[in-house]
């Protein structure tokens, strides 16, 4: 009898390699910043990273990425420390273990559009705030609804229902946000 077990190697090792990779580069690497980075992994640059992302309080949002780095800590690949400054948070940190899930997905992780689009994001995305992340997270996930939807977003419909979800944040920040991230292709509109 053959017993097969389906385990998401590409899930964990992706998680720690970002923890890896984000360790010199942010300070305010946690689990907000993990939701929405891996969120542009998959909307932005158009790697596989298997989640389902939903709007949720902070922006795009998977509790399974959540359950995947508790497993991952509990393996002491990473450590998640609890963040005692002004933002509070947390802070994803990765421990001398982080390498030994790494093999376990090499070739995913190796493979040239995944190393490609992790170095853009870590450039591009890996000094944002946790707050930056989810105003700019939310706009893609807006942008990319409408695409979806199959209706016509303008800059206007864009920044309009990003207020809405976001009444947080001030209009010019809004629009800041979505002329930056047109700017890098990473969300369409008609003017």
């Amino acid at each position: 009898m053959n017993i097969t077990v389906d385990i998401p190697w590409k899930r964990y090792a992706l998680i720690a390699e970002l923890t890896k990779r984000l360790d010199s580069v942010s300070l305010h690497f946690g689990k907000t910043a993990l939701q929405k980075l891996v969120f542009f992994l998959q909307e932005i640059y158009q790697v596989d990273c298997g989640y389902d992302f939903e709007l949720y309080t902070y922006g795009p949002y998977d509790s399974q990425l959540v359950s995947d780095l508790d497993l991952i800590e509990h393996w002491g690949c990473v450590s998640v420390t609890h963040v005692n400054d002004m933002l509070g948070g947390y802070r994803i940190r990765p421990t001398e273990a982080v390498d030994s899930i790494r093999g376990k997905a090499a070739e995913f992780l190796d493979h040239e559009k995944t190393k490609q689009a992790l170095e853009d994001l870590v450039l591009t995305y890996g000094s944002m705030t946790a707050r930056d992340l989810e105003l700019r997270a939310t706009t893609v996930y807006v942008a990319r609804n409408f695409q979806r939807k199959g209706e016509t977003a303008t800059i206007e419909k864009i920044c309009r229902l990003v207020a809405q979800i976001k009444p947080k944040f001030t209009a010019d920040e809004i629009k800041q946000a979505v002329v930056e991230l047109s700017e890098k292709r990473h969300i369409q509109f008609t003017e």
